[in-house]
């Protein structure tokens, strides 16, 4: 009897903030928790790069936000996860 991946990693319920989501590892790890149902948000300084990794997770069946948002700002980071929450909600 073979485990699927999916099963093995079900994050169904749960949320996931990916810093750096819209490229490069960051990238293909929103994908890849997306891909095993968490709901993801896609952060990073340049919100057109988070708007193109959320359309192919939503294109691939998943739910994921874009957020503009600069780590290094703690305000920043504060409204963009209440903007995030906000989102999730819905």
């Amino acid at each position: 009897m073979t485990t699927s991946s999916t099963e093995l990693l079900d994050l169904t319920g749960k949320v996931a903030i990916v810093t750096g989501g819209s490229r490069g590892i960051g990238r293909s790890i929103a994908k890849t928790f997306a891909d095993h149902g968490a709901k993801v948000v896609i952060t990073s300084r340049k919100i057109d790069s988070c708007r193109d990794t959320s359309e192919e997770i939503i294109e691939a069946g998943g739910t994921a936000h874009p957020i503009a948002a600069h780590m290094g700002n703690l305000d920043d980071i504060e409204e963009k996860l209440i903007a995030a929450e906000t989102l999730l909600k819905k």
